[in-house]
């Protein structure tokens, strides 16, 4: 009942396919296992209500890298031992991702302007009552101004109202990760100093981050759709071959 010809090369390349998604799961898998138990990791993420987004976000990276290594595991043993049940499971796993992904982009394209409020109040949060307070909040701000290269959540200004700020001698100091070369007295409100500051907002640098790379992130989802959709094309082909196949095999 073996395959011939075109079908065999795709039963193949179906193994192939699949072995390397399964391989792409365990990737997602571990790292998000390192991610949740690395403490130097968690020490730049805030406290209370951020680390617990950060651990749920940890978890759900992990649900995607296991359910990646059962898809592929199901093409990999449908596709090798030629199941139909193992492909038909995986079509169905496939379609209901693939289904998600369309949904969640429809979401994020209408909720566009929710996202980009939400950012900004948590933002706005971190900077004006969380710095300098809490340790681990503090650290992680740095790690965002010193990455985007920008100052406050709306822009330099937002240090003079915050928790941080009213604890400076100094009104105008802004935290050395503001600074553009950090060093001795940056930062510090000298007048003559305000040219070595980043004088964008991190809200604002975020949002410009995501438009500039949004034609990277639609081609790389786009190429993700296409080869869902090969993928979910090769298994019904597949499918229906060994069907015909086996029946051609009972009738002779």
């Amino acid at each position: 009942m073996a395959l011939e010809g075109c079908m065999r090369c795709l039963k193949y390349l179906m193994f192939i396919f699949n072995f390397l998604f399964w391989l792409l799961g365990c990737a997602i898998l571990g790292v998000a296992i390192w991610l949740r138990v690395d403490q130097r990791t968690t020490q730049y993420v805030d406290t209370g209500e951020n680390l617990s987004s950060y651990y749920i976000g940890t978890y759900v990276l992990m649900a995607v890298g296991g359910i990646m290594m059962l898809v592929g595991f199901l093409g990999c043993c449908g596709a090798i031992y030629e199941s139909q049940c193992m492909l038909c499971t995986f079509f169905i796993f496939l379609l209901l991702i693939f289904a998600a992904e369309i949904g969640g982009g429809i979401w994020a394209f209408l909720h566009q302007d929710d996202l980009t409020e939400f950012i900004k109040s948590d933002f706005e949060d971190i900077v004006k009552s969380k710095y300098g307070v809490d340790q681990h909040a503090s650290k992680s701000w740095d790690g965002v101004q010193e990455s985007l290269m920008c100052c406050g959540a709306a822009d330099k200004s937002d240090w003079a109202q915050s928790a941080w700020g009213n604890q400076q001698k100094n009104w105008g100091s802004v935290p050395q990760s503001c600074c553009e070369t950090p060093g001795p007295g940056c930062g510090s409100g000298g007048i003559v100093l305000i040219q070595q500051i980043h004088q964008k907002g991190c809200t604002d640098k975020l949002i410009e981050f995501f438009h500039k790379n949004l034609m990277i992130i639609g081609c790389v989802g786009i190429a993700i759709g296409v080869i869902q959709l090969l993928g979910m094309t090769f298994a019904l082909c597949l499918c229906c071959s060994i069907r015909r196949n086996r029946n051609k095999h009972y009738h002779a």
